[in-house]
């Protein structure tokens, strides 16, 4: 529930009591990220998702993406209830965003050159964007002032990139906890930051094995030696800095004069996010 809660701290920050439109809003984020989850599990063919197994994995791929549509439905009534256009137009807008960062992710597979800008532009559309969205709506929603709105638009849209850059450290642990298999993404022909920055940082030629990777056709030892690599030529290290440095600019970009709880509490959910184990 990183998402609603997300919203509803953003509204208290604004709001000693919490609209009700507020509630809806934070109803339709999770709903929408939920149903997105299972549309991503089934383009992936992924067999589980954090450590369960995925809709598309227990029944089929048909009933996954009805399953999927059903969801997103609920979640446009959810935000249809906030009474706000801004926000109906914004959600609406967003679920569209997400899939063109799917949609990308697809196009890079084509692609053998190893790029950190076009693996932001693919985790802002489909991690980033549902983050902001949170906190730029709950804004709106509770009354705040254009630069305030900014800065939670700009805050939001850091956690995301965290998140989704801690997920992908995350993939590198060979543990349960994690609820995904080490080298899970490497598998699926996806290069996330800690490899891109070890391979591109490296005197080697790794271009038969991206180019395998890519492709799908990779063997189990050219994914060993990619992950192996990464982690022992500072990819992980890098990532991790990248989300210290993300974090600093989140924490400068909320609003002047927030309270100290409440300050505490941003900071607070930040470290939940590339602390987490799971």
């Amino acid at each position: 529930m990183m998402r609603p809660v997300l919203v509803l701290l953003v509204a208290k920050c604004l709001n000693k009591n919490i609209p009700a439109s507020v509630y809806h809003l934070a109803s339709a984020v999770e709903l929408v990220h939920q149903g997105s989850l299972i549309h991503d599990d089934v383009v992936d063919e992924s067999e589980t998702r954090r450590g369960q197994t995925s809709a598309n994995a227990a029944f089929d791929n048909r009933l996954a993406v009805l399953l999927g549509d059903y969801i997103v439905s609920k979640s446009l009534q959810e935000v249809v209830a906030t009474r706000n256009l801004e926000c109906i137009n914004a959600i609406s807008a967003l679920i569209g965003t997400l899939s063109e960062g799917e949609i990308t992710q697809l196009d890079v597979l084509n692609s053998d050159i190893l790029s950190e800008e076009a693996y932001f532009d693919i985790i802002t559309g489909k991690t980033a964007s549902l983050f902001a969205a949170c906190t730029t709506l709950s804004a709106i929603l509770s009354g705040a002032s254009p630069d305030q709105v900014e800065s939670f638009r700009t805050y939001g849209t850091i956690a995301g990139l965290c998140f989704q850059i801690m997920d992908d450290i995350l993939d590198y642990h060979d543990s349960q906890e994690t609820g995904k298999p080490s080298g899970n993404d490497l598998k699926e022909g996806k290069f996330t930051l800690p490899a891109i920055y070890a391979l591109t940082h490296s005197n080697r030629d790794w271009t038969a094995h991206i180019k395998a990777i890519r492709s799908l056709t990779a063997t189990p030892q050219q994914i060993r030696e990619v992950t192996e690599y990464t982690l022992s030529n500072g990819g992980i290290d890098y990532a991790i800095q990248m989300m210290q440095d993300l974090k600093t600019k989140a924490l400068n970009a909320l609003p002047t004069q927030m309270e100290e709880p409440l300050l505490a509490a941003f900071n607070a959910y930040l470290e939940l996010i590339i602390n987490r184990s799971k």
